[in-house]
């Protein structure tokens, strides 16, 4: 990274003895800190950093950020709030770069619209993002060491669970560009309910500068509504014909129209919600003048991200559909209704939606009357708040243990079955996909 501790040290005011030392990056974890890095000690719910940072200096950090003083060999910086601190100096390293920003966020559809985006800028500009679920105020610090001197354009994911959380991630990057790919009930816990969502993820429009850009979804009314928040230029995605890149998903099939131009293809994910992801990243990579042809090739060829959509063929030919990583009620209808359309025996193992609030059991039991409502061969389903969903689906079967909801269903299953794996991280949802998937290796299309 272009940036040395004695630097760090002068941006809080402070001065530091010895000799200087050009940093790697940053760390909030000791146990993974390399050698090279400044390690933050952050105060969490359930784990004082500050309680490790001798273990991060063994790992090789050079240099500690901290609220009190430590008992370290290596120099450190007090200050008042380490997260206020990696906030400032994401701020300050940002600044290094003349790169636009094009920032991302919305209830469903966040890493994928990102992944997108960026690989159909890359086909005319140096393109930098955030990898992985560095989105936060601790991990967009810590993501823009991807950062190059040639580096035109960052693509950043947004994550907004509280209400603060997008106002401090826009203090760090400042998009010129923002992306709303949708509206949801999400984080009801922190957020309230669906009209806190929509005031969480609008700050990120209102914040675009007059030459800005902003990208909403044209089929989701709070989206539109945002267009009322700013002065920049709008461009609309999605069914409505109406929409600037406008798509269909027909048997399989993605068909984008915009300016006068349409183009289909067959996505390795056949889904809605991938569409309207596809859309949102033709939407910026079309605006900064990538062709729609060049747009659609890169959205045909995409893998999805694992856990997000990834389908697996186990040994015995069953389609397994691995939307483990995350779910809500918005991505949960989407991909069920993917899976109804799907030809051949289609199954459903569902586990809860997690920080849904004071409405999560209704969302649950809201759920429940949706799934009852498709064409599916199996609903199989785990967790406690699903309990309310299997109330309003009768032909579901809940378990209390992911293995017994496996004995259940693994000799129901052969060759062309699909089986869709879906639920919020914290229920662990990956361990079905692995043990459905022994040995087996992604598709390939």
């Amino acid at each position: 990274m272009q940036l040395t501790i004695k630097e760090i040290a002068s941006l809080f005011g402070q001065e530091l003895d010895g000799r200087d030392t050009e940093v790697a990056g940053f760390s909030i974890d000791s146990r993974a800190t390399n050698p090279g890095e400044v390690f933050f000690a952050i105060k969490g719910q359930n784990v004082d950093g500050h309680e490790f940072a001798l273990q991060a200096q063994e790992k090789g950090a050079v240099l500690v950020v901290c609220e009190k003083p430590l008992q370290v060999g290596i120099p450190q910086v007090i200050v008042p709030s380490t997260e206020e601190a990696m906030i400032a100096l994401g701020s300050y390293y940002k600044n290094k770069f003349d790169c636009q920003v094009v920032g991302i966020t919305g209830s469903a559809g966040k890493t994928t619209t990102k992944e997108l985006t960026a690989q159909m800028l890359s086909a005319r500009y140096q393109v930098a993002k955030n990898e992985g679920n560095r989105n936060t105020p601790i991990g967009l610090p810590m993501a823009l060491k991807a950062l190059e001197n040639d580096t035109e354009i960052f693509v950043a994911e947004l994550s907004g669970s509280f209400m603060d959380e997008i106002p401090k991630l826009l203090r760090i990057v400042r998009p010129v560009v923002g992306v709303i790919t949708n509206v949801g009930p999400s984080h009801l816990e922190t957020l309230g309910d669906i009209d806190g969502v929509a005031k969480s993820k609008s700050q990120l429009i209102e914040s675009l500068p007059v030459g800005g850009l902003a990208v909403l979804n044209a089929d989701d009314p709070r989206c539109k509504e945002m267009s009322s928040k700013t002065r920049c230029k709008k461009v609309t995605f999605g069914f409505d014909p109406e929409a600037d890149i406008q798509g269909r998903l027909i048997d399989g099939l993605i068909t984008v129209k915009s300016c006068g131009k349409a183009y289909t293809f067959r996505p390795h994910q056949d889904s809605i919600h991938f569409m309207y992801d596809a859309l949102a990243s033709m939407a910026v990579a079309t605006e900064y003048g990538i062709p729609l042809k060049e747009c659609v090739e890169v959205a045909a060829d995409f893998k999805p991200v694992e856990g997000r959509g990834t389908i697996i063929i186990n040994p015995t030919g069953v389609r397994i559909i691995d939307e483990s990583y995350n779910a809500n009620p918005v991505s949960m209808k989407e991909t069920l209704r993917s899976l109804a359309a799907k030809p051949g025996r289609r199954f459903a193992i569902l586990a809860d939606m997690l920080q849904l609030g004071e409405d999560s059991e209704k969302l649950h039991q809201e759920l429940g009357e949706f799934v009852a409502s498709l064409r599916l061969d199996g609903v199989y389903l785990f967790g406690n708040l699903s309990k309310r969903l299997a109330q309003n689906c009768p032909r579901s079967l809940h378990f209390e243990t992911k293995k017994d909801l496996l004995d259940a269903i693994s000799p129901r299953l052969s060759s062309g079955d699909w089986v869709l794996v879906k639920g919020s991280n914290g229920m662990g949802m990956k361990e079905v996909v692995r043990s459905l998937a022994t040995h087996a290796n992604k598709e390939e299309r």
